[in-house]
């Protein structure tokens, strides 16, 4: 307007043919000034136009990698997990549920149907999987078949029993920990085929009232199982045919004498020995529960013929 006395439509439009490279027609600068304006106009108008264009157009491209290339990624860890933990739903009490996961080092997927949730996850680098875990497609994207168990947290009994039912039907000896809200879904959740029910409700008030009436006992069990601050912790072994802990007496084992351990009770079969006494003899498959250092019960866990990497 100012170098050509142009109007304002007329400048516009001089303007936008320039920066679009179309070229002019009927309005040309016909000044030396003009002339000069409008090369430095092509010259920086092309340039912001074209690396705003690339810039945008690279920012949806690298976006779409990046998010096929992570999803891929994580399907092939998925797919790479063995003997992990299945965790049905990410609200209040799969969260809780992930964290001490991650805290004891287990290998582990999350199934829930939040994009939201799914996306935090993702974040946070865990492996999730967005869908409804009461399928079963999605429960075998999550690798049920390799898996040793699974956590039924989500918000609804009813789809709790479903994935029980749905966990139990591909593969009948997986091990099935249900959520419960009501006492009377607890049944059902074991008939459908959970293996052990918790019901967070009736849990909690348990703790609290243990908490006021016994609160050294919970101080200690809270340090044994959570705060690790006694640098206690308690597995459970068990003893494989021919290891150098089958046949032999609780004294003559060596477990609270080398070891510093303490057998609580062993599980033989259907019974469960509770303060078995330094006679006892340890059977074949017998299983301990032991209250020792992390450390030693590794070693023991080594000595009862248990790979390194299996879980105590």
């Amino acid at each position: 307007m100012i170098l050509e006395d142009l109007s304002v439509t007329n400048a516009a439009y001089l303007a936008v043919t320039t920066v679009s490279t179309v070229g002019y027609g009927d309005i040309t600068p016909h000044t030396t000034v003009g002339r000069w304006f409008t090369i430095g106009l092509i010259i920086v108008g092309v340039g912001v136009t074209f690396y705003t264009f690339t810039l945008a157009v690279s920012l949806v491209i690298e976006g779409r990698f990046k998010d096929i290339l992570g999803r891929r990624g994580m399907q092939r860890r998925i797919a790479n997990l063995n003997q992990h933990v299945i965790v049905c739903g990410a609200g209040k009490v799969g969260t809780n549920a992930i964290l001490r996961l991650q805290q004891e080092k287990e290998p582990f997927v999350v199934i829930d149907s939040d994009p939201a949730i799914c996306e935090r996850l993702e974040q946070e680098k865990v492996l999730v999987i967005h869908g409804d875990a009461t399928m079963d497609e999605v429960l075998i994207s999550a690798g049920l078949q390799k898996a040793k168990g699974v956590i039924a947290a989500l918000s609804s009994d009813a789809n709790n029993v479903y994935v029980t039912l749905t966990a139990k039907s591909i593969k009948p000896n997986v091990f099935v920990v249900a959520r419960a809200d009501r006492r009377e879904a607890e049944e059902k959740m074991r008939r459908a085929g959970a293996t052990s029910v918790v019901s967070p409700a009736v849990m909690g008030g348990r703790h609290m009232v243990n908490a006021m009436t016994r609160p050294l006992i919970m101080d200690l069990l809270e340090n044994v199982f959570y705060n690790q601050e006694l640098h206690l912790d308690m597995a459970q072994v068990i003893v494989r045919p021919g290891s150098n802990l089958a046949d032999k007496s609780l004294a003559a084992s060596g477990i609270k004498a080398r070891f510093d351990s303490i057998v609580i009770a062993i599980q033989r079969g259907e019974e469960m020995v509770t303060n078995p006494k330094a006679d006892e003899v340890i059977r074949p498959n017998d299983i301990l529960i032991l209250l020792g250092h992390r450390k030693s019960l590794s070693e023991l866990n080594q000595l009862a013929g248990n790979e390194v990497s299996d879980q105590l």
